[in-house]
């Protein structure tokens, strides 16, 4: 990883391209949220990161780079929730160079995680538009969007741990969290149904918990999906 270009997509907080950076790499994360981005600034700078890093406002499905700028581009958990997935996958491999790699990282739908917004959305007064985020958690379905780019992809399912100090602790995280689940919760409120979502969206937590001791853990799966740039197939 060291002296690597990496771009993070869909940075959130920045928890990937920190990470990129303190392995060494040159790192720059991108994301809609400008609180997010803010918060992302100012961990690379707490963390002494922040020659390494850099944070900028863009979009997936026109990412603000030239073709071939990046070593390695990665998304966890951010690129499933834009819109127009084969045009955000055309976008990871434009600016990634020829014989770099893109990893992206997406809940499945049938984890606790994938499982969140259908618990919600079943209760809007009109279903969302939009592109549903946990295909990108689905083989059958990224392997499509990538057909046509030159990549070799292989995907795997592998999972993670998740922990938070309560199952309420969870509901108010999610339920104020930048993102489709926030203006949800809006769109509910607005109808009188957001009390009902809330309880049912606790009930989920609840129901995935392997904890006993009052917190709330989960192991949740997702798809990794690896796709090298005009060469051979990473080792998935």
């Amino acid at each position: 990883m060291t002296g690597s270009r990496v771009l993070d997509v869909g940075t959130g907080s920045g928890p990937a391209a920190l990470a990129a950076a303190r392995a060494g790499a040159t790192a720059v994360g991108l994301d809609r949220e400008p609180g997010l981005l803010r918060l992302a600034g100012d961990r690379a700078r707490d963390t002494g990161l922040g020659g390494r890093t850099r944070f900028v406002a863009g979009d997936a499905t026109a990412l603000p780079f030239a073709t071939d700028s990046f070593d390695v581009v990665v998304s966890t958990f951010g690129v499933m929730f834009a819109p127009d997935p084969a045009r955000c996958a055309a976008e990871l491999v434009r600016v990634c160079r020829p014989g770099g790699l893109v990893a992206v990282a997406s809940w499945t739908p049938d984890g606790v995680m994938g499982r969140i917004a259908p618990t919600v959305t079943r209760r809007l007064p009109a279903p969302p538009s939009g592109p549903v985020p946990t295909r990108w958690g689905d083989p059958e379905h990224v392997r499509p969007w990538f057909a046509p780019l030159p990549v070799t992809v292989r995907t795997r399912v592998c999972g993670v741990r998740v922990a938070y100090p309560s199952v309420a602790a969870a509901v108010r995280v999610f339920e104020n969290k930048p993102g489709p689940l926030r203006a949800h919760r809006a769109a509910l409120e607005a109808a009188g149904r957001w009390t009902a979502a809330r309880a049912a969206l606790s009930s989920l937590f609840a129901e995935h918990n392997t904890a006993t001791d009052g917190r709330l853990v989960w192991d949740v799966p997702y798809l990794l999906v690896l796709a090298r740039v005009g060469g051979t197939a990473p080792r998935a």
